[in-house]
């Protein structure tokens, strides 16, 4: 995982990061850009997008197109997936259900950990992020049921690098409340707690990298639907922020986005 200092690279961050997610964006949406660096003929396609791993190729959200791997994947430790590849456009027809693609780097695995996921409990965070905004952050469609959050938050550096036992501590639990859902609700409103395992150690963290994770928002969106008689138009992340320091604001410090929800039954 990467990691930007402040002082030095922030600029060269917001470029990065604004370029990933407009790109990822994209993909999702159906959008791809084509290659011409080499004129015409050139076919090559590039594009990154979240999938699930299954059984030696990965699967879009539409449920039925799969991405084949030219070369082995090699053991992979997870469901959901965002993967950068490359395929041929000239040998992909409006019906094809399987695509050859030249992955570009390793496959980075988005599953939630064992202490996160979506519940009815709200954990209180620990930590904020650095950023919600959609300059730095975003929320796409895997598919309906399924998002897959951008997230950047504050890291600890050791020697250039951030270690994994630094990235272990960190934890990203999304939540709802059923009890504040009205039926005149437009709404499904989320919460991102960080929450960070520090074992009573004072740990100054004063960098920051980005963490990708996929959540199912079944259960939510069935709730809300039980309580409105319909699906939401909206959803509305809210989390702890703070983009100057690693600490919670005094005052809530709260940032809520909002995102359409355009899928129907």
């Amino acid at each position: 995982l990467e990691f930007i200092s402040l002082q030095n690279l922030k600029n060269m961050f917001m470029k990065q990061v604004k370029f990933f997610l407009v790109a990822l964006m994209a993909v999702v949406m159906g959008m791809s850009v084509t290659s011409c660096m080499n004129g015409d003929d050139n076919h090559n396609v590039t594009m990154t997008v979240p999938v699930k791993y299954n059984y030696g190729s990965f699967l879009m959200g539409d449920g039925t197109t799969k991405l084949v791997p030219t070369t082995e994947l090699g053991f992979l430790d997870g469901d959901m997936f965002i993967i950068s590849c490359q395929y041929d456009q000239s040998q992909v027809t409006a019906n094809s259900t399987s695509i050859p693609v030249t992955l570009l780097s390793t496959p980075l695995c988005i599953d939630p950990k064992n202490n996160e996921g979506l519940t009815q409990t709200k954990a209180e965070p620990t930590n904020p992020l650095y950023s919600l905004d959609k300059q730095q952050s975003s929320l796409v469609y895997y598919d309906k049921n399924t998002i897959v959050l951008t997230m950047p938050y504050w890291v600890k550096v050791t020697n250039s690098s951030v270690e994994d036992s630094e990235l272990k501590k960190h934890s990203f639990v999304l939540s709802y409340d059923p009890t504040t859902m009205k039926d005149t609700d437009t709404k499904l409103k989320l919460y991102i707690s960080h929450v960070v395992d520090d074992a009573g150690e004072t740990v100054t963290r004063s960098n920051f990298t980005y963490a990708y994770r996929a959540y199912s928002i079944r259960a939510a969106l069935t709730v809300f639907k039980e309580k409105t008689g319909k699906l939401p138009k909206y959803l509305e992340l809210t989390a702890k922020t703070n983009s100057s320091k690693d600490e919670l604001k005094e005052e809530s410090g709260e940032t809520s986005v909002e995102y359409d929800y355009a899928f129907t039954e």
